[in-house]
This record gives C-alpha cells, sequence and structure tokens, in this order.
C-alpha cells in the first residue's frame, strides 16, 4: 500500500454494525491493525447496559483520531431510550460532533461499499443512509470503494502527514514493483528477466512503517522502466499505479510503466488502466517475462 511517514499511531473507533456486514467489519478491523492503526471499539460486555453503551461509546470517541462508520443493508436493532434514538445514529452523531468542534482535526468516515448499496436496502435503514448524506460536512468522508485495502489506503491518505524522507536511492534499469501477496511469482518472474536486464525491486508490506509513496517516486526517477505486477492483489494494483502514475508526473514523466497481472486468475481480466506513458496488459504467467523485456527493448531504442 500507499503510505505516507508517520511517528504517531492513529486510533481509529470503528462503530457497531448490523450482522449483515459483521464479516466485512471483521475483515476491516483486521487490516487497519495491519496498516499499523489501533482499533477502538464496543465490547459485547458494552452492549448488555444502555449506560454503558452511552459511556464507553463517549469514551472511545474521545480518545480517536477518526471514526469508521459502516453502512450496511439494515438497522441495528438497538434502542437507547435515553437518547431517543438507535445505537448507529448516536454513534454517529456523537462522532459528528467531536468533528464539528472548531479546530478539531477528528475525521469521520462513512463507508458504504458499492456491492452493498446495490442490494435491497430496508426502508428504515434507506432513509439513516440518506440523511447521513444530508449531514456530511468539512471533516467527514464518504466512500462507497468495494475493496477493504483501498478503503484503508484512502484513510491512510488523510490521517498520514510528515515530513519527506531521502532514500538512498540508485539508479537502475528496471523498477519492478509487487504486493508481498504475489512474493513467489514476483520472484520467479524477476529470475528470468535479470540475467538480461539490471532489476531493482521492491516489496510493497501492508505492515511496514515506510514511506513507500515517496521512496517509490524518487527510485522511479531514476530507472528506466517500471513495473508493477499483480496476481492476486488486483485491489491493491489498480489504485496503486493510478496513484504513483499522478505522482511521478502522468504524462509528462519520462519513465513509462508497464502495468501488468496475471491472466490466470480470472478476475484479472478486468483490470485495466489506460493513460499516456502506461502499457497496461494482463497475459498468462508464463509470457510476462517475455513481455517485459519487449517492451524494456523498446524503451531502449
Amino acid at each position: 500500500m500507499l503510505f505516507d511517514f508517520y511517528t504517531k499511531k492513529i486510533k481509529v473507533f470503528v462503530s457497531e454494525v448490523s450482522e449483515d456486514v459483521l464479516h466485512l467489519k471483521s475483515l476491516l478491523e483486521k487490516v487497519l491493525e495491519r496498516a499499523g492503526m489501533e482499533v477502538l471499539c464496543l465490547e459485547s460486555t458494552d452492549l448488555k447496559n444502555e449506560d454503558q453503551i452511552i459511556y464507553r461509546t463517549n469514551e472511545l470517541i474521545d480518545a480517536a483520531d477518526c471514526s469508521i462508520h459502516l453502512l450496511g443493508r439494515s438497522q441495528i436493532n438497538i434502542e437507547l431510550k435515553k437518547e431517543n434514538t438507535f445505537l448507529q445514529d448516536f454513534q454517529f452523531v456523537s462522532a459528528q460532533k467531536k468533528s464539528n468542534l472548531n479546530g478539531s482535526s477528528y475525521k469521520v468516515f462513512i463507508w458504504h461499499p458499492e456491492f452493498i448499496s446495490k442490494k435491497e436496502i430496508h426502508e428504515n435503514q434507506d432513509e439513516f443512509i440518506r440523511s447521513v448524506r444530508q449531514r456530511i460536512h468539512h471533516n467527514m468522508i464518504f466512500s462507497n470503494r468495494d475493496s477493504v485495502i483501498s478503503f484503508v489506503e484512502d484513510i491512510r491518505a488523510v490521517m498520514y502527514t510528515g515530513k519527506t524522507n531521502k532514500y538512498d536511492i540508485e539508479d537502475a534499469d528496471l523498477f519492478f514493483i509487487y504486493n508481498e501477496l504475489d512474493e513467489d511469482s514476483s520472484n520467479e518472474i524477476i529470475d528470468m528477466v535479470a540475467d538480461v536486464i539490471e532489476v531493482k525491486k521492491i516489496e510493497i508490506t501492508l505492515s511496514d512503517d515506510v514511506d513507500y509513496s515517496e521512496l517509490v517516486v524518487q527510485q522511479i526517477k531514476k530507472s528506466k522502466m517500471v513495473v508493477v505486477y499483480y496476481k492476486y492483489a488486483s485491489d491493491w494494483a489498480l489504485p496503486f499505479v493510478q496513484q504513483v502514475w499522478k505522482k511521478v508526473g502522468g504524462a509528462s514523466s519520462n519513465v513509462p510503466i508497464l502495468f501488468i497481472g496475471d491472466s490466470n486468475i480470472k478476475d484479472n481480466q478486468l483490470i485495466n488502466f489506460e493513460a499516456p506513458k502506461v502499457i497496461s496488459q494482463v497475459v498468462s504467467q508464463e509470457l510476462i517475462p517475455i513481455e517485459i523485456k519487449v517492451q524494456f527493448d523498446k524503451v531502449l531504442k
């Protein structure tokens, strides 16, 4: 993933969700933790008492730097009579109040994945979602990304800021970038091209405290060609190459990018990124080293 350099561990409050997205909430929490963030949420014991729900919600939001509100197809059937509302709305309003304070840097992320929005939404939940969208202000971000990884990447981009680091960069013929999910197949490809092309590689690891964004940009400027490869990590690869392309200057960049995936993975055949200085291809794994050599020869001419 693309990270910004940081020194502070971001604390993220994750609100309660309806049963239809419990599995997604669990996955989200795991990805957040792997990305170096601290997850805050109510425990099951907190949900047994209304006073405890109210107290713990306020306590956790006070301690958090941002909150995530995952909207599913139905409402959470927990009514807070003292607040004259339901749990989902109470947690959203509590976070909104903190973000509304003067000078507040608290961010509220509302996540309603597109694949959920295309399904039948229960009437009460549909009304709640509409009311949430009407209450969005400058410290609130609404996302309909389907990919958990891409959504967390967006959060990182918003929450982490810091100085630009200078890395020990060397000139390279080919700069090969891949995700940790594709380590084995990436190394096979690199071994097959390294006999004729000098290769500088980098593995993007979700849990690393590394400013990959700046590191990649600096290395690209010292390379003749870039390869962004994916096999199982297509959810990561497309937003990654789009962001890298922009950061190195887009159409004005002098370094071409080969964005290439393994066609043996069916979903990869739907991935494409058309832009100046980008060659986007999906071919079988055994042909990828050949295609890299072909494109690199074109660069040298």
